[in-house]
């Protein structure tokens, strides 16, 4: 249920993290091409990356799942100056709305993962295109303001990943696209004029049974749940993706060591409540630089949720429930 970023370009620099994979402490890695310093992470080469990832499936029978950021454009690790292949924003393929274009781009992209050993894409975003949310419109993420125009072509980019054994991630439910709205002290941050629109992506994805996993996000969406962030929400997560819309696959935290949630409930508290509310896999990206770096995120993690079962606080079948959507994810890169 731990899904962790780490420090080490090379098996022997990633040894910590090695050890907690055999250890049953991390079940999924997400990697970066650089930190927040703009130092070097996790890649620096085609046959670097393809040994860092050999290395860690080879740490447990059970394979670690490998995954990162390849929206295209702005957010995508496999980055040209390491030997990659340029890629296509989400922009690009939304604005082009050729689903011929978004294929063959989606497909490029899903090509070098697999290459590299990467088993999981957290993309396609799927929030809607505001031109005053910077995050998502000014950095190119989304691929229209119009819910059929995103399904579409989200659709493309998930049947291309499919056709080469990678899995995707839809995010950022249930929608980002509104005016993104900061609290004093950064504790909160708001989605204001959140629309049902912002679903319809996730809808006609869903029905067709296409995402993999779905990534809810740390925003808070007054309208759905005035006080929890949506990755922490039951009303959000079991409520509005599970039981209205029927998603039976993976849910994925936003990252954990953001303020809304580090900040303002702590890792003890924001675990236990997203656990509650749904999630079966915590993102501890492990690279927030108001967060210390710690190759014990992991371990800690899963203690917290050992605790809290013992106590009481998590149902054991809720864990039982969330490794079970983890393992039948893992069972579809051996199909």
């Amino acid at each position: 249920m731990v899904l962790a970023g780490f420090q080490g370009i090379t098996a022997r620099e990633a040894q910590p993290t090695i050890r907690s994979i055999a250890a049953g402490n991390i079940g999924a890695v997400i990697l970066y091409d650089l930190d927040d310093h703009s130092n070097p992470r996790n890649i620096q080469s085609r046959e670097q990356l393809r040994d860092l990832t050999a290395a860690l499936k080879a740490a447990s029978e059970i394979p670690v799942l490998v995954s990162l950021d390849a929206e295209g454009g702005f957010y995508h690790r496999l980055r040209e100056k390491y030997g990659f292949a340029p890629s296509q924003s989400a922009a690009d393929m939304g604005e082009r709305n050729d689903v011929a274009f978004t294929r063959a781009a989606a497909g490029s992209i899903a090509a070098e993962l697999a290459d590299v050993g990467i088993d999981m894409n957290l993309a396609p975003v799927v929030d809607l295109m505001n031109p005053v949310n910077l995050e998502v419109s000014a950095r190119h993420r989304s691929f229209s303001s119009d819910p059929a125009v995103v399904a579409v072509h989200a659709r493309e980019f998930i049947v291309a990943h499919h056709e080469r054994g990678v899995l995707t991630t839809a995010k950022h439910f249930p929608g980002s696209g509104g005016i993104v709205r900061n609290d004093p002290g950064g504790l909160r941050e708001s989605i204001e004029g959140w629309s049902e629109d912002e679903l319809e992506p996730y809808r006609a994805l869903i029905g067709e049974g296409l995402p993999d996993a779905v990534m809810a996000t740390r925003m808070t969406i007054p309208k759905l749940d005035p006080e929890l962030p949506a990755c922490l929400s039951p009303r959000i997560v079991d409520g509005l993706l599970r039981r209205q819309m029927g998603f039976e696959g993976v849910v994925i935290s936003d990252a954990m060591e953001n303020a809304a949630i580090w900040a303002a409930y702590g890792l003890e508290r924001g675990t236990i409540l997203a656990i509650n509310a749904g999630v079966d896999m915590l993102l501890l990206c492990n690279i927030n630089p108001a967060v210390a770096y710690s190759n014990e995120r992991g371990p800690e993690t899963v203690q917290i949720i050992v605790d809290a079962v013992a106590r009481g606080e998590i149902a054991e079948s809720r864990i039982n429930e969330a490794c079970g959507r983890i393992l039948a994810l893992k069972s579809r890169l051996l199909a």
